[in-house]
């Protein structure tokens, strides 16, 4: 599987380096994104979220629920 970076660190799948660690990701388009399309995302600041609806990522699971 490719490296699947995800800046969410309060997420059950994300591993340091702002990686993610689901079998499956499941993603969802995000009209508003929040950084540039060639950011380099292993480099972006981690933002934790309480629940799915914070994310564009339908695989978030608290890490901490």
């Amino acid at each position: 599987m490719p490296d699947v970076h995800c800046t969410v660190n309060t997420c059950k799948y994300w591993q340091q380096q702002n990686l993610c660690s689901a079998q499956q990701i499941v993603i969802q388009s995000d009209a508003q994104g929040g950084f540039s399309p060639n950011a380099k995302l292993e480099q972006l600041s981690a933002t934790p979220a309480n629940n799915i609806d914070e994310t564009c990522c339908q695989t978030f699971k608290n890490a901490h629920a």
